[in-house]
């Protein structure tokens, strides 16, 4: 039953990145969904983003080693992070009408600064993307007994190609799904322990 229900979630991702392609007819709405999103999409993609597999494990683990100062970076750093850049950076960007934080070191500075942000931009990333594929990979192992590595592979190719095919549009609504998925499932697992702890 688990098992069918993860193969349905993920054939239904890519359904829905070939669903979103329809919407996708300039690079602005590839990168940015037309600016058009909902706020409904818009904020629970951010959430699922940013509080995804690598917060609900890896968070919660570090929690339990360290206590609150072991989670202070993430979730709640990177949390403050969000607020800090929308409260003083993201109306100006998005009025000057950029597709990427590299843009603005364009315009402002040039191009050879836009290549060196670049760079020191996307390597963070590399590991934030690497955690959040190792959870599915741990995931389908438990569920399945498949190696890590192969579940890292399977879930890079359908994450790969719902955003390829359907671009933000994609991304918006499999995270807007994920998240409705990540807070029913943490809800669940709070009355659990709640009942555990009454007994």
């Amino acid at each position: 039953m688990l098992l069918a229900s993860i193969i349905i979630y993920l054939l239904l991702t890519v359904a829905i990145g070939y669903w979103a392609s329809r919407k996708v007819k300039t690079s602005g709405d590839y990168m940015l969904a037309g600016r058009s999103l909902p706020l409904l999409l818009s904020s629970s993609a951010l959430f699922a983003t940013w509080f995804g597999s690598e917060t609900v494990f890896g968070a919660s683990s570090e929690f339990l080693k360290g206590g609150l100062y072991s989670v202070i970076e993430d979730p709640f750093g990177a949390a403050l992070c969000l607020v800090l850049f929308g409260l003083f950076f993201a109306r100006k960007f998005y009025t000057m009408n950029l597709l990427t934080l590299g843009d603005f070191f364009k315009v402002r500075f040039g191009k050879r600064t836009e290549l060196v942000a670049s760079a020191f931009l996307a390597p963070p990333y590399v590991g934030y993307i690497a955690a959040q594929l190792v959870a599915m990979g741990l995931i389908l192992k438990v569920v399945t007994g498949i190696e890590i590595w192969q579940g890292v592979v399977l879930a890079a190719v359908v994450v790969t190609c719902y955003t390829y095919v359907g671009g933000m549009w994609a991304i918006s609504i499999t995270d807007f799904i994920q998240s409705i998925i990540i807070i029913s499932g943490l809800l669940v697992l709070a009355v659990i322990l709640a009942q555990r702890l009454a007994v």
